[in-house]
C-alpha cells in the first residue's frame, strides 16, 4: 500500500546537527544537487560510555543525531561480555511541525539495539517503557551477553507512532561487535569499510531530483507492478554515489547496513563475486564453524538487513559500481528502482590510510552454536507454535487482524530455553520484512517445504502470499521480560503493524 507520499520539498534522511558533505542546508535550502563521486566518508568510531543527543536541524528542523560535532552518527564498537553505556538526550523541540501518524510529531524519542541479544527491559532494550520526551534523557547500560555473534549491528530510534520520520531523518548508527575475524581469520589486516545506507527523499517533477535520479542511473521503468513515483534514492554515509577506492585485486572488508525505513537494497558489484562473511549481524561460521563463508553474486538486503563480505578489486581500467538492482515490492507496494549506490574508484595501490581490521584479542573465546540437522528435522516435523499474520486495508496494518495500541496485552507468551517453530505469512499484495527483537532465527521452509540455503536472520522479507517457516531461538534467559515484534516498514509498524511477545 503506498503510504509514503511525496514531500513538498527536497529532503535527505540524513540531516544532521548541521549540513554533511552532502550538502544538506544546499538541499533543504535551494535544491541543489549535491556533488556526486565525492569520496566515502567514514563514521567516527566510539567506545563505550558515550553521550549522544537528539537535536533538531538548524536548517531543516528535523530530527537528528548530534555527536561531538560528527556529520555521521558514530559506529560504536563494543567486544562481547562488555556493558554499553550510552547517556540519551533529547534537546528536540517540543514539535517540528512534521506529520506522523496520529498527528504532529511530539519528538518523543527513545533508542533501539537492532540484532543484540540482550534484556529488553529498562535500562536494556526497552521500548516501550524507557521514552524520553523534549527536554529528558535516558540512561541506557546494555550487557552486551558473551556469547552475542560478533558482526554488525545497528542503534535507531524506537517510539511507536514516530519511528519512520525519525528514522528517515537519520536517527540511526551502526554497531560493531567485535571479534568477527575469530570465525574469518582472513579478515585480519584487511581494510574496514563501513556503509550506512539511507534513502534521500526527492520531489516529483522537481529539476534537480530528476537530475539526481539521473547521476544513480534510475531507469524510467520500474519492475513489477508497483505504482506511484520512485521519490527515493540511496545515499551511503550520507553521500551520493561516492567513490570507493580500492585497488585492483585488493580484498576489503565491507560492512553494509540498510538503515532506511522502508527502501530495499538488492545489492550487487556489477558482475563481481563477493564473499559473504555474515548476514543480519551474524557470522557464517556462528552456527557451522566448516563453512564461514559463502560466494554471492547478490544480496537483498530489507530495511534493517545487514551484509558482511570480502571485496575484492577489479582489474585496473575496469569499470565498476555497488548497485541495487530492481525490487518488485508488488502491486500494493512502492516502486523500488535499479540505481547506482556508490563507484569503485580503482587505484595502482592500495589505500592504507583508512582503519584496517585488528585481530581478535587473545583472551576472548571463539563461541559456536551449532543447531543439528536432527533438531531441525524435528522443528520441521511439529506444527508451528505460532502464527503471525501480516494483513492491511485502507485503515491500517494488522497482525492477526489486530492492530498494535501501546496498552495492549502481549500477543504471546513463550518460555525461554527452547527453539521454537514459528510461521509467518503475507496475506497482502505487498512485500513485508518481519523483525523480532532480541533474537536470531533459522528461516528454514517456504509453506512448509524445507529451503536448500537456510539462514539466520533478524529481519526477513516476506513476498506477497508467502508464508516462511523460522525455527526461533529462544534459548538465553537474558531475553525475558516483554518485547516486540514488527514489520520493518517502519510506517507500518507505526500504523499498527506491531505487537508484544512475553518472554518468561
Amino acid at each position: 500500500m503506498n503510504t509514503h507520499p511525496l514531500s513538498h520539498f527536497m529532503r535527505t534522511s540524513v540531516s544532521l546537527a548541521f549540513a554533511m558533505t552532502l550538502g544538506v542546508e544546499v538541499l533543504f535550502a535551494q535544491a541543489i544537487i549535491p556533488p556526486i563521486g565525492t569520496p566515502l566518508q567514514e563514521p567516527p568510531d566510539v567506545r563505550t560510555p558515550l553521550v549522544l543527543s537528539a537535536v533538531n536541524d538548524p536548517t531543516s528542523g528535523r530530527g537528528a543525531f548530534s555527536f561531538k560535532g560528527s556529520e555521521i552518527p558514530p559506529v560504536i564498537r563494543v567486544s562481547p561480555g562488555q556493558k554499553l553505556r550510552i547517556t540519551y538526550l533529547n534537546r528536540m523541540k517540543t514539535s517540528s511541525g512534521e506529520v506522523c501518524v496520529d498527528g504532529p510529531c511530539m519528538n518523543m524519542t527513545n533508542l533501539h539495539f537492532h540484532g543484540l541479544h540482550v534484556s529488553p527491559e529498562s535500562p536494556q532494550d526497552d521500548v516501550l517503557s524507557m521514552m524520553a520526551m523534549p527536554g529528558e534523557s535516558l540512561r541506557y547500560t546494555v550487557d552486551i551477553p558473551f556469547d552475542q555473534p560478533s558482526g554488525l549491528y545497528w542503534y535507531h530510534t524506537h517510539p511507536h507512532g514516530e519511528s519512520y520520520q525519525q528514522d528517515l531523518d537519520g536517527m540511526s548508527g551502526a554497531i560493531v561487535v567485535e571479534g568477527i575475524d575469530r570465525y574469518v581469520p582472513g579478515l585480519r589486516g584487511l581494510k574496514e569499510q563501513i556503509l550506512i545506507l539511507r534513502d534521500a527523499e526527492l520531489r516529483q517533477g522537481d529539476e534537480a531530483s530528476s537530475r539526481l535520479e539521473a547521476a544513480v542511473d534510475m531507469p524510467q521503468t520500474i519492475c513489477g507492478n508497483a505504482t506511484g513515483n520512485p521519490g527515493r534514492i540511496f545515499t551511503v554515509n550520507g553521500t551520493v554515489r561516492p567513490k570507493i577506492v580500492i585497488a585492483p585485486g585488493e580484498k576489503q572488508f565491507w560492512r553494509i547496513v540498510n538503515a532506511s525505513p522502508d527502501l530495499y537494497a538488492d545489492l550487487t558489484i556489477d558482475s563481481e563475486a563477493m564473499t559473504m562473511v555474515a548476514l543480519d549481524g551474524m557470522p557464517l561460521g556462528y552456527h557451522d564453524r566448516n563453512h564461514p563463508t559463502e560466494s554471492v553474486q547478490h544480496i537483498l538486503l530489507a530495511p534493517a538487513g545487514r551484509f558482511e563480505a570480502i571485496v575484492t578489486g577489479p582489474a585496473l581500467g575496469t569499470k565498476a559500481s555497488l548497485r541495487s538492482l530492481c525490487v518488485d515490492t508488488g502491486a500494493d507496494g512502492d516502486p523500488n528502482p535499479a540505481m547506482v549506490i556508490a563507484d569503485l574508484d580503482l587505484v595502482g595501490r592500495r589505500d592504507v590510510s583508512t582503519r584496517s581490521r585488528s585481530s581478535a584479542a587473545d583472551s576472548q573465546k571463539t563461541v559456536y552454536k551449532p543447531l543439528s540437522s536432527e533438531a531441525i528435522h524435528d522443528l520441521e516435523q511439529r506444527n508451528a507454535a505460532f502464527v503471525v499474520n501480516f494483513t492491511e486495508d485502507k485503515n491500517g496494518f494488522y497482525i492477526n487482524n489486530k492492530k498494535y495500541k501501546p496498552a495492549d496485552d502481549p500477543m504471546v507468551t513463550v518460555k525461554t530455553g527452547n527453539y521454537i517453530h514459528w510461521q509467518v505469512v503475507n496475506q497482502t499484495h505487498e512485500i513485508h520484512p518481519f523483525h523480532i527483537h532480541q533474537v536470531h532465527f533459522l528461516v528454514y521452509g517456504k509453506a512448509g517445504v524445507a529451503i536448500s540455503d537456510p539462514k539466520w536472520m533478524d529481519t526477513v522479507n516476506l513476498e506477497p502470499g508467502e508464508s516462511l517457516d523460522l525455527i526461533m531461538d529462544f534459548t538465553d534467559p537474558i531475553i525475558r521480560g516483554i518485547s516486540v515484534f514488527h514489520c520493518h516498514l517502519l510506517k507500518h509498524e507505526d500504523k499498527g503493524m506491531m505487537a508484544k511477545i512475553r518472554f518468561e
